[in-house]
C-alpha cells in the first residue's frame, strides 16, 4: 500500500471521524436546545407554581386567620352559653323555691279555710240553736202572755 493509499485512507476515516462527531454534535446540540426550551418551560412553570404556592400560603394564612377568630367566637359562645345555663338554673331554683313557698302558703290558706269553714258551721250551728232556743222562748213567752191575758181575762170577769 502506497502512502499515498494510507493517506487517502486515513484522509477518509477522518472525514468520516469528522462526519460522525459533528452529526453527534448536532444532535446534542439539537438535545441542548430542546433542553434549553424544556428547562425555560419548566422555569416558567416552576415559577408559576411558587406563584400559585405563594398565593396559597396567603390563603392559608388567612384561614389560619379566620380559624382563629371562629375559635375565639366559638369560646365566647360557649363561655355565653354557659353564663346562661348557669343563670337559668339559678332562676330555676329560685323559682322552685318561691314556686314551694307558694305551695305552703296555699296549703296554709287552704287549712285556714277548712278550720274557717268549720268554724263557721259551728257558729251556724250554734246560731240555729239560739234561734230554736229563741223561737221556743218566744213561744212560752207567747204562751205566757196568752195565759196572762187570758187570766186577766177571766180576773176581770169576777169582778
Amino acid at each position: 500500500m502506497s502512502l499515498r493509499a494510507f493517506q487517502l485512507i486515513l484522509s477518509a476515516a477522518l472525514i468520516a471521524a469528522s462526519v460522525t462527531l459533528w452529526r453527534r454534535d448536532l444532535a446534542l446540540r439539537r438535545e441542548y436546545e430542546a433542553g434549553g426550551a424544556r428547562l425555560a418551560e419548566l422555569s416558567a412553570g416552576l415559577a408559576a407554581e411558587r406563584r400559585k404556592a405563594e398565593g396559597l400560603r396567603e390563603d392559608l394564612a388567612e384561614l389560619r386567620g379566620q380559624l382563629d377568630r371562629t375559635r375565639r367566637l366559638r369560646d365566647e359562645a360557649q363561655s355565653a352559653a354557659v353564663r346562661e345555663r348557669e343563670t337559668y338554673a339559678a332562676r330555676t331554683k329560685e323559682w322552685s323555691k318561691a314556686v314551694a313557698g307558694w305551695e305552703e302558703a296555699v296549703k296554709a290558706r287552704d287549712a285556714r279555710l277548712v278550720e274557717m269553714s268549720a268554724r263557721e258551721k259551728q257558729i251556724l250551728a250554734r246560731l240555729d240553736e239560739a234561734v230554736r232556743h229563741a223561737e221556743a222562748a218566744a213561744k212560752r213567752a207567747e204562751e205566757l202572755r196568752r195565759r196572762l191575758e187570758e187570766a186577766e181575762g177571766s180576773g176581770d170577769g169576777r169582778k
